[in-house]
């Protein structure tokens, strides 16, 4: 039986913004529409020239735009499509109100991090750390029984400096 095989990469860096948001739209739908930047877009086209990302069998993205960017060179290389599923997207930060008041005395300024302690914390329309973790292994799980001995990628986030890829093998 052959190996299952899944690299799990974060997409590449964002456009920095300075200047206003668009104030009509809340902060997920924001979060959600971000663009790689030039750098981002040339790092995503490098690593899809890595030798371990051809012959890859199917790619998975979350529906985030940066995701699917980053995304589109190694489905582009391999000749498959970008299958899209929510259950890959970021943590929802939800009501950035609730947040605020969260964080108000926390020690780090970071609400990624602190949702990391407080496992269980969540806004009345955001996402727990644990609501996250067991909505990303169902994800994983599926994807590993559907796609057994196959080589897949997995396109979602995570706060790291750089592009990774991991080689996940199963074996039986």
């Amino acid at each position: 039986m052959k190996d299952t095989v899944i690299y799990l990469i974060r997409h590449a860096e964002t456009l920095e913004e300075n200047g206003i948001r668009n104030t009509n739209e809340d902060y997920q739908i924001i979060n959600e529409k971000e663009i790689l930047s030039v750098y981002g877009e040339e790092k995503s086209k490098k690593l899809s020239g890595n030798i371990e990302l051809s012959n890859i069998d199917v790619i998975w993205s979350s529906s985030y735009t940066r995701a699917k960017a980053t995304a589109k060179y190694i489905a582009n290389l391999n000749n498959l499509y970008i299958n899209l599923d929510s259950n890959l997207n970021e943590r929802k930060l939800g009501d950035l109100k609730e947040l605020g008041e969260f964080m108000k005395d926390k020690r780090t300024r970071d609400p990624s991090q602190e949702q990391l302690i407080d496992r269980k914390f969540k806004t009345s329309n955001g996402e727990s750390a644990e609501d996250t973790n067991k909505r990303m292994t169902n994800f994983l799980n599926k994807i590993l029984k559907e796609y057994e001995g196959k080589r897949i990628v997995l396109v979602s986030h995570r706060r790291f400096n750089k592009i990774f890829v991991i080689k996940l093998v199963q074996s039986k």
